[in-house]
């Protein structure tokens, strides 16, 4: 789901918004993070403060695809309503100083679906009816 947008100006500078039914934050900033350390991010996210002060909304780092080892920026964001939300930052194909904002979502796990037992019970007539249904649903297999 595409939340926001970010652009790079002709400054060399790149803002952009990030907005959601709980949050929007209409002036978003990169801040290069300068570190050794193998795992600092690349970019801190910031914002200003209704009162204009600045805020760090969370952090990105460069990633590649795996399939195709295109580069983006995999991230997140912290918002007070929304909690913890993980973003990924793609460069647009129509414009290459725009890069869009997505949510990721969760992924869904791959395969079938799993066995489920049903629990045995006392009756000699509710067992009957377990039979039964497991007929069913090997007949649905």
């Amino acid at each position: 789901m595409n939340i926001g947008e970010m652009t790079r100006n002709n400054d060399g500078s790149v803002t952009g918004y990030i907005a959601e039914a709980t949050f929007d934050f209409e002036s978003v900033f990169l801040d290069k993070v300068m570190s050794d350390h193998e795992r600092a991010p690349a970019f801190n996210l910031t914002t200003k403060s209704p009162r204009g002060r600045p805020v760090r909304l969370g952090s990105i780092w460069e990633r590649s695809a795996k399939e195709t080892g295109e580069l983006y920026f995999g991230g997140y964001i912290e918002s007070g309503v929304s909690g913890f939300v993980p973003i990924r930052l793609f460069r647009s194909r129509q414009n290459p100083d725009v890069w869009n904002i997505v949510r990721k979502l969760p992924q869904r796990k791959q395969g079938g679906a799993q066995e489920v037992a049903i629990p045995e019970t006392e009756s000699d007539h509710s067992r009957d009816h377990d039979r039964s249904l497991s007929r069913v649903l090997e007949d649905v297999e």
